[in-house]
């Protein structure tokens, strides 16, 4: 609602006089409200064509006519306008006096956009811009524009009027939220949940949850208040184990389908305090290609900030693409700060060139930062030297350099302010800068010692005065307390307020305010996990603090955040230091090493030195503290990167310590996850029989509802999926092919019901292997598509990598040799880019097996070669029979008349496969024999081809 003379103007309502009504048009409303929007600066003809008759032809005569409708309505003169002023040839403008606006709606964020008059003057040709991005948006093409400048430049300001402008166009949708100062704790993706929050909570929010719903499960998944507790808790298990790629991706889709029938603006403030996911959504959004009615728009300081440095790159390197528009905010210049003050302190007669050489002074000692100055001049006014007279302002006893004192910042004046209020409304300040950049009046008043009534007064008077705060709106916590949200209008105040309280108040503030809240979200106190541990550290209340950082880390985890997962953990790590050496300092710090282990193993590789480090560590301190729980996962933890970095002897190891702990501890989920870890190795390491055996043992103790949950604690995929699968590849080695192939088929319909992303991937890729071994290429280049497809949507990198390979065999095996060759080259390429050599030597005789097909010989050779080596040096031994086969066919190839060295390959190939009962893996070595014309044998080769399919 904006307010000026005896009118009130709704741009969604109309305008009132007094108690009545005033009838105007449509047009006529829309123009007045664009108008009114920009009082005091022109507004050109073109640019009120482009807002209010967008796409459509008009003449100049209907826009002259709707300024005509207005005038009569308004009363208003054109020769001495007091409301709507002709500026010849460049267009109108409205040049009464704003009395006041009501608050932008909470979910724009947005504070009263009367008061940053001063901030805008001069700033046209940068709305401008961002007006002709909208205009570039509204045609389809996505937009990014960054706002930088220096703190108090007028980034927030330019942003909240180009804002209010845009709410009287048609279909278009605003949304945004600021981002804050974050330390210790870092929330992932804080301000685009903030975001995605207020837009499910507007009135046609529904239909943006049903969106989210079908393009955005994985960030559905992170907004418990729009959900019941059911539906919250059954989307949670859908969405486990998404990557960081598939959340990025998902937000923009969605997005993206908003804007089908309208324009969305979005809005990120202060990006220089965002979390790096949130800066590498941005960067992804940006990068997108595909045509969207989409413009972002974010403001960041290049000098300060958690992120300031990885910020200022993108945008360089976004905007060396053509991908983004940077505006550089400056300094008002003289001609724009000269007519500020001329209109906001009208001359009195005669003191004209006095208040034009009080402008100059002012811009000149505060280099024309609109912060700046504005509190200077209103220090100006309240020390009497700046002074209002019936006929205007006037400058007392003339104006001299030290009228205006020694140079100083503009914290210095806002300390001078904050100085004159009466001391309750200080004390409320002083407590407000500690609950953060923004929230609620039930927490000041918990940090102040008082009841809420008695601090949202304060508050309110001060939200009314647009002094130092803002109203924005109301927030309701778990336990039903509800009370009004605030906004600190800028950052530099929060500082300054919370400069002035000594450490000792600082941290007594923080720990009320950190209870109060605890208290509010009881078992929801995850939720809020990133803010409580900031406020419990700096309360100095460490055990809550660690306890916080961990469950801040453990929710990142859930939305793929590793970077700040890491983060967290870290610096939970970092405060357990302080605490005196004891059994419960141990306990904390194994739960943190193994959380930390899980983090660097999917942000870093299954072969990075610090995940080893971190569970050895873990293990080190459980044998200190003798019986505790957490000695199983820290030892799962220990053999899942042994297993994938393909150190099989020390994971079988590990493996058999698993088992001995789970059988000593009767505890069947436990029992499960070490049978687990046994039917992997045992696998990999060409105990056929053994893994069938592990896991029938394990699928005996599996029950859904008890078991599956457990997916995030250990591989991140069902125990069930992955014995059936692993016990399918044994079988068919075994050379039970029809078991395995319906082991394997029950794997894939549990992993589809299920509905877990990676397991089905996982079970996809294994299932191709299995039927690779059968060399049923049709079936293996299904499994392999559909996995690929999977893991390409999910960004499973390692599982795409084998699928890749897979999908490859199977194309050489149809006939498109070059093709699927180029395939395996590159599945390989990248599963050795993921640091795992887990089945590396399959892959490379995939590979080796498509060169020989194409009469590579050379290249087949250097590649058995390989394979033969890693499978040496790693004891994965499940490929290795037919790797010795391979060789032997290479040597029929290559000198098909000298059969002796091809023949001795087969018997090693025999061998090995006797060895491990691998009675497909015999056949197949038989057949080999049987080509080398060796009739001892004592097998036909017609008679054998049947059974190695």
């Amino acid at each position: 609602m904006i307010r000026f003379g005896r009118f009130r103007l709704d741009p969604s309502q109309g305008l009132t006089r007094g108690t009545n009504e005033v009838h105007l048009t449509p047009k006529a409303l829309a123009i007045l409200s664009v108008l009114a929007r920009r009082a005091g600066r022109v507004v050109s003809k073109q640019e009120l064509f482009d807002l209010v008759w967008p796409d459509t032809a008009v003449s100049d005569a209907a826009l002259t006519s709707c300024i005509q409708e207005l005038r009569h309505a308004l009363g208003d003169d054109p020769r001495e306008p007091r409301y709507l002023e002709t500026v010849h040839r460049r267009g109108y403008r409205f040049v009464a006096r704003i009395a006041g606006a009501d608050n932008v709606s909470p979910e724009y964020g947005a504070t009263d956009l009367s008061r940053t008059d001063l901030i805008l003057v001069g700033r046209d040709p940068v709305l401008q811009q961002m007006r002709a991005s909208l205009l570039a948006a509204m045609a389809g093409t996505r937009r990014v524009v960054f706002l930088s400048g220096d703190p108090g430049i007028g980034k927030s300001a330019v942003i909240n009027a180009f804002l209010a402008e845009e709410r009287t166009g048609p279909a278009v949708h605003v949304a945004g939220a600021a981002c804050v100062e974050q330390y210790g704790a870092i929330e992932a993706y804080r301000p685009l949940l903030e975001m995605l929050t207020r837009l499910c909570k507007q009135p046609d929010g529904a239909r943006v949850v049903a969106t989210l719903a079908q393009c955005a499960p994985t960030w559905l998944a992170q907004l418990p208040a729009v959900q019941t507790p059911a539906q919250f808790a059954a989307l949670q298990r859908r969405t486990a184990g998404a990557t960081r790629d598939r959340m990025l991706r998902e937000l923009t889709d969605a997005f993206e389908a908003m804007t089908v029938e309208e324009t969305l603006v979005l809005w990120l403030e202060d990006l220089h305090w965002a979390d790096p996911s949130t800066i590498d959504w941005i960067a992804a959004f940006a990068r997108r290609p595909e045509a969207a009615r989409l413009l972002l728009i974010a403001s960041f300081r290049r000098t300060e900030g958690l992120v300031a440095n990885v910020v200022s790159e993108i945008v360089d390197a976004l905007r060396v693409k053509g991908l983004c528009r940077e505006i550089e905010l400056t300094g008002l210049d003289p001609e724009a700060f000269a007519g500020y003050v001329a209109w906001r302190h009208p001359p009195a007669p005669g003191v004209e060139a006095t208040l034009g050489r009080l402008a100059s002074q002012v811009r000149a000692h505060t280099a024309g930062n609109p912060l700046f100055a504005a509190n200077v001049l209103r220090d100006l006014v309240a020390n009497g030297v700046l002074v209002k007279q019936n006929d205007g302002w006037s400058v007392r006893d003339g104006l001299s350099p030290v009228t205006l004192g020694v140079p100083e910042d503009v914290r210095r004046v806002i300390e001078r302010q904050l100085e004159r209020l009466n001391p309750e409304t200080l004390d409320v300040l002083e407590v407000a800068s500690i609950v953060g950049l923004e929230g609620s009046g039930a927490a000041v008043a918990a940090g102040a010692g008082r009841d809420v009534g008695d601090v949202e007064g304060p508050l309110a008077s001060m939200a009314r005065q647009m002094r130092f705060i803002a109203d924005s709106g109301i927030e309701e916590w778990p336990d039903g307390t509800v009370a009004a949200r605030f906004r600190i209008l800028h950052s530099l105040y929060r500082e300054v307020l919370q400069n002035r309280l000594s450490a000792t108040r600082r941290a007594t503030l923080h720990a009320r305010i950190g209870l109060r809240l605890e208290a509010a979200y009881g078992d929801r106190s995850s939720e809020v996990a990133a803010r409580l541990a900031i406020h419990f550290e700096e309360g100095r209340d460490v055990r809550r603090a660690i306890a916080y950082l961990q469950q801040a880390a453990q929710t990142a985890v859930r939305r793929s955040a590793i970077e700040e997962a890491r983060r967290s953990f870290d610096r939970a790590l970092t405060l357990l230091e302080t605490l005196p050496v004891s059994n419960e300092r141990h306990e904390h710090e194994v739960a943190l090493r193994i959380g930390l282990g899980g983090v660097l193993m999917a942000g870093r590789g299954w072969g990075a030195v610090e995940v080893e480090a971190m569970y050895l560590r873990a293990r080190e301190l459980c044998r200190e503290l003798g019986d505790t729980p957490q000695l199983f996962p820290a030892l799962w933890g220990l053999w899942l990167f042994y297993w994938g970095r393909g150190s099989l002897g020390i994971a079988r190891s590990v493996a058999d310590d698993l088992l001995r702990l789970a059988r000593k501890e009767g505890d069947p989920p436990l029992l499960l996850q070490a049978y687990h870890a046994m039917w992997a190795t045992c696998f990999s390491m060409g105990e056929f029989q053994a893994s069938h055996d592990h896991a029938a043992a394990g699928l005996a103790l599996y029950v859904q509802e008890n078991h599956f949950p457990l997916v995030a604690s250990y591989g991140n995929h069902d125990a069930a999926v992955c014995a059936r699968m692993f016990d399918a590849r044994a079988l068919a080695l075994l050379g039970r092919t029809d078991a395995a192939v319906h082991t394997l088929d029950e794997g894939v319909a549990l992993a589809r019901r299920l509905a877990h992303p990676f397991t089905l991937a996982l079970a996809l890729v294994l299932g191709a292997g299995v039927h690779q071994f059968r060399r049923d290429a049709a079936a293996v280049a299904r499994y392999a598509a559909e996995a690929t497809l999977l893991c390409r949507e999910q960004s499973f990198p390692l599982l795409l990598a084998w699928g890749m390979t897979f999908q490859g065999w199977a194309a050489v095996e149809n006939g498109s040799q070059q093709d699927g060759a180029a395939m395996i080259a590159e599945g390989i390429d990248r599963a050795r880019r993921t640091g795992s050599d887990q089945f590396l030597p399959h892959l490379l005789g995939m590979a080796a097996d498509a060169h020989l097909r194409t009469g590579s010989t050379d290249n087949s050779r250097c590649l058995t070669d390989e394979a033969l080596s890693i499978a040496a040096r790693t004891g994965e031994r499940f490929y290795e029979a037919e790797l010795h086969r391979l060789r032997g066919e290479l040597e029929l190839a290559r000198r098909p008349k000298h059969t002796e060295e091809a023949a001795a390959a087969f018997h090693r190939a025999m061998e090995i496969a006797r060895s491990q009962g691998a009675g497909l893996l015999i056949l197949r070595a038989v057949v080999g024999l049987g080509d080398c014309g060796n009739v001892r044998a004592g097998f036909a080769k017609s008679d054998l081809c049947w059974r190695t399919r």
